[in-house]
């Protein structure tokens, strides 16, 4: 039987999406890592008018993860961006924290009857297995910032090495096909959430956020003990023990 995903490319089905919203869009079939490729152009002078550039691909070399972690993919199967937002503030901690739940809402609100949930500091999981991962990297030069926003979600296949992992195409329930025009909602979706996220990339946690955050945190199956408060610069509690975000 035929797979009517075969053919499909996320990364060239992205960079379609973005050129329909007008959106600068930096698209290769292959390179090594769309990160560095964002921050190799940060302020390259025909670019410093554009708020938001997008770089996508099919496939990625030496993609990256948190520390020394890599992303691997087969060609073509995952959303594999890095989304770079010029800024006239300095990013604080919780720009972590509202990226987030920036994808955790996009995906939520796409699909919302998946088992959505999040591991700080970076991962999306549906169920016990993970789905996507978030690199933060920002690029200063003089009063100009880049945010840089790496998102790998794996779309259509999950690595077969990683019994951890998983796919969105895997994760839907029988009779519930991958159909184009939800991945398209979900970018529209996500572009939202991320611009909004941005935009108060350098302001406390609000009360709604932290709620929000505390939820999708508390959701995640494999969380031994759930987390009892957040606070405002992002840390959480379990009791009487303080964390830090990013030291989890």
């Amino acid at each position: 039987m035929d797979n009517p995903v075969a053919d499909v490319r996320i990364g060239n089905l992205t960079a379609q999406w973005a050129e329909n919203n007008h959106l600068y869009v930096h698209y290769r079939t292959e390179q090594e890592s769309t990160n560095s490729a964002a921050k190799d152009e940060a302020f390259n002078e025909n670019l410093m008018e554009e708020a938001l550039c997008l770089y996508v691909t099919d496939h990625q070399t030496t993609g990256r993860g948190r520390g020394k972690n890599k992303w691997t993919a087969k060609a073509g199967s995952s959303l594999l961006s890095s989304w770079s937002f010029l800024l006239n503030v300095k990013p604080q901690p919780t720009t972590s924290c509202l990226v987030g739940l920036a994808l955790y809402r996009a995906c939520s609100s796409t699909w919302p009857f998946l088992d959505w949930n999040l591991k700080a500091p970076n991962d999306i999981y549906v169920g016990n297995k993970k789905i996507a991962g978030i690199l933060l990297e920002t690029v200063m030069q003089g009063d100009d910032v880049r945010l840089v926003i790496g998102i790998g979600m794996n779309i259509i296949s999950a690595p077969e090495s990683v019994n951890t992992s998983t796919s969105l195409l895997m994760s839907l329930p029988p009779g519930a096909p991958l159909l184009g025009q939800d991945y398209m909602g979900f970018l529209d979706r996500l572009l939202f959430e991320l611009t909004d996220a941005v935009s108060h990339c350098e302001n406390p946690l609000s009360t709604t956020d932290r709620l929000s955050l505390m939820q999708a945190l508390n959701n995640h199956p494999l969380l031994k003990t759930p987390y009892t408060k957040m606070e405002s610069d992002g840390s959480l509690w379990i009791d009487d023990k303080k964390i830090n975000w990013m030291e989890l």
